[in-house]
């Protein structure tokens, strides 16, 4: 979990929660063990909470030339 945890990235947009990788990178250590525990937890009984599907999506411009409303390349 701790190197997981290592592995994010600062800066990036917060998700659906508004927690953003500083929150977790800045915690108080206990908090490896706790999520370690839930995701533990989660396997064992195999449950997944609904809202961990849950996400923001923001569609990028990548042609400013283009037509805007069209998802066409």
């Amino acid at each position: 979990m701790e190197d997981c945890i290592a592995e994010l990235k600062e800066g990036k947009a917060p998700g659906y929660d508004v927690l953003t990788a500083e929150h977790i990178l800045h915690a108080h250590p206990i908090l490896n063990v706790l999520l370690s525990l839930l995701f533990n937890m989660m396997y064992m009984y195999g449950v997944v909470p609904d809202t961990f599907g849950v996400g923001i999506a923001i569609p990028l411009v990548k042609n400013m030339d283009g037509n805007r409303t069209s998802s066409d390349v």
